[in-house]
């Protein structure tokens, strides 16, 4: 009980309300839907009675002003209005149906746009230790299994419930000893039920996500690495990964719809072979045979649709304990974007900070960083040194000294343990936002949309809003102009998955059409020519050095030559800096 309870704490005051409402709705509806099977009674009454008419003066006083004078018409009138009943009620019922429906999507797209949000805002830290994987099985099935799998079949249970509360307490009203008989033969058969495939189902549930997250992960890596995987001839390996991690996918999944179907059996032989009971005891008993049938035609009717209740609240309860290993690993994340989300509905709005400053110089201020869970120490301590604005700095060192680590800091991705980076005196990380609107940063490799020229240029920037003349102007900065004008579709042109269309080179020179879109003041290269050969390299790197002056330029470069013409090198050296002029 607690697994759905635990649903609700994820919803906002003004979700809670909507759910009050949709429930107040149920409840008429479940009242509803006893009515409907208690009018029958009278109905089957009418129709077994000829007499009817004569012996209900009351009645015959009300239908006569219907034009109902003799039982054929009282049979006719009376099955014209249940008609009417249930037209009615079954609107209601479709609409309340309608309501559940469009809150449980509504709030699917809402939620699984803001988990898209929160897992893109998370610190570099928490990527670096989390399995793409996972994210993208959370993002793809998180709202489905909380709205869709979780939330619209809980209500939907609750509906259930109360609808065979109702359609009880009717019974009760009827026949109390047949009632009680059939709460006491059916309830305890429907807990065991419940309780006896719980842990089976909670077993295949965790599987079921475990290996969705497996099957994600194989494709990634077998796709992700389609040039190494051909080459190396290791396409079987991949395949028989991915095949071992589906295999048990499926396996988790048809265990868990086998078991599915086993209360519905159980259920239809105890209600059929109950009510059968129900007649051979009545009938040894010697009831009054017109009353018998009345009574049973109404059981009867109440068992066809308390029937598929019981039925619809097993499979549900099976389909959300098999969906409850996601929900409560995804807890505190839902837990989170409902903080933001009613932070949203209170029209609470973030005053966005300005630009930082940038007219003097960087300064690192000892600064120390160490991986969290490493073992192997810090990767530097106290470091300290000034970058003047407008210079070219070398970033040099062995691998493993620091160099990407320190540039990661500089961007905001890692928080330093201790020390600062500030910009004119101002701590960068009071300001992140600010400071990254003056920063450009080039990869050693380029991620490229398979998109346009243009696209991959103003990445992040929807086409509408994109400043034509100043893709014109970085293409031609990053000698990248005299290419464009040579394809049919000059900018428009697509560049292919990953980029496939073109070289190295010309993929790093996208790369710093993109850095210089924005006007940056501080360009910061990591490797970004590392990949390319001799030539290429020297054509790029000319390219960048038309830049000093106007621009800081942070580079790190394992070769030399790239750094040649620098104003001065940071050298990071066993956890340390120092200063090369």
């Amino acid at each position: 009980m607690k697994s759905f309870i635990k649903i609700f704490t994820i919803l906002t005051r003004r979700q809670m309300f909507i759910c009050t409402v949709i429930i107040v709705l149920m409840a008429l509806c479940a009242v509803m839907e006893a009515f409907g099977i208690g009018l029958v009674y009278p109905l089957i009454r009418i129709i077994g009675n000829k007499n009817f008419l004569e012996e209900h003066d009351k009645i015959a006083g009300i239908v006569v002003h219907f034009g109902v004078t003799n039982h054929r018409r009282l049979v006719f009138f009376s099955s014209l209005c249940l008609l009417a009943f249930y037209i009615f009620k079954n609107f209601i019922i479709l609409y309340e149906g309608k309501l559940q429906i469009a809150f449980s999507m509504k709030n699917q797209k809402d939620y699984t746009k803001r988990l898209y949000a929160y897992y893109m805002s998370r610190p570099y830290l928490y990527h670096l230790n989390t399995n793409i994987a996972i994210i993208l099985r959370n993002i793809n099935n998180g709202g489905s299994t909380v709205f869709s799998n979780i939330l619209i079949k809980t209500l939907s249970i609750i509906t259930d419930l109360i609808t065979i509360a109702v359609i009880w307490a009717f019974l009760c009203y009827m026949d109390i000893v047949t009632a009680l008989g059939c709460a006491f033969f059916v309830a305890p058969l429907v807990f065991a039920m419940l309780n006896y495939f719980r842990k089976k189902i909670g077993t295949y549930g965790s599987v079921q996500n475990a290996y969705f997250a497996e099957v994600n992960k194989w494709i990634n890596q077998g796709f992700g690495s389609l040039k190494e995987t051909k080459v190396m001839q290791k396409e079987a390996f991949f395949t028989s990964e991915f095949f071992k991690s589906y295999s048990m996918y499926t396996d988790s999944v048809t265990g868990f719809l086998f078991v599915q179907r086993l209360p519905r059996a159980i259920i239809e032989l105890t209600t059929i072979g109950g009510i059968l009971l129900l007649i051979a005891v009545k009938m040894l008993i010697k009831s009054d045979p017109e009353t018998l049938i009345a009574n049973l035609g109404v059981l009867a009717l109440a068992a066809v649709r308390i029937m598929p209740c019981l039925n619809r609240i097993t499979a549900l309860f099976n389909d959300i304990k098999f969906s409850m290993p996601l929900f409560n690993e995804m807890y505190e994340d839902l837990m989170i974007v409902k903080k933001e989300k009613n932070i949203a509905e209170k029209n609470i709005i973030e005053v966005s900070k300005q630009n930082l400053v940038f007219d003097k110089e960087i300064e690192v201020r000892n600064l120390s960083f160490t991986y969290p869970g490493k073992t192997s120490g810090p990767v530097f301590t106290g470091l300290s040194f000034k970058i003047p604005k407008g210079a070219f700095v070398g970033i040099v060192g062995a691998s493993g000294a620091g160099k990407t680590t320190f540039i990661d800091i500089l961007l905001g991705l890692l928080p330093p343990d201790s020390g600062d980076i500030s910009v004119d005196g101002q701590n960068i990380g009071e300001n992140l936002s600010g400071w990254l609107n003056n920063i450009a940063y080039v990869p050693q490799s380029i991620y490229l949309v398979d998109g346009s020229i243009k696209d991959n240029i103003a990445f992040g920037i929807a086409s509408k809003d994109v400043d034509a003349g100043q893709i014109q102007k970085v293409l031609k900065m990053a000698e990248l102009y005299d290419f464009v004008q040579t394809l049919p579709d000059k900018e428009k042109s697509n560049v292919g998955d990953k980029g496939a269309k073109l070289s190295g080179g010309q993929r790093q020179r996208i790369g710093i059409a993109r850095a210089l879109y924005h006007n940056p003041k501080v360009l910061i290269l990591d490797e970004a020519t590392s990949a390319l050969d001799n030539e290429t390299e020297r054509q790029i790197t000319d390219t960048i050095l038309k830049l000093k002056g106007s621009i800081t330029i942070i580079a790190i470069a394992h070769r030399l030559s790239t750094l040649e013409h620098c104003d001065f090198k940071i050298e990071f050296d066993k956890g340390d800096a120092k200063v090369l002029r």
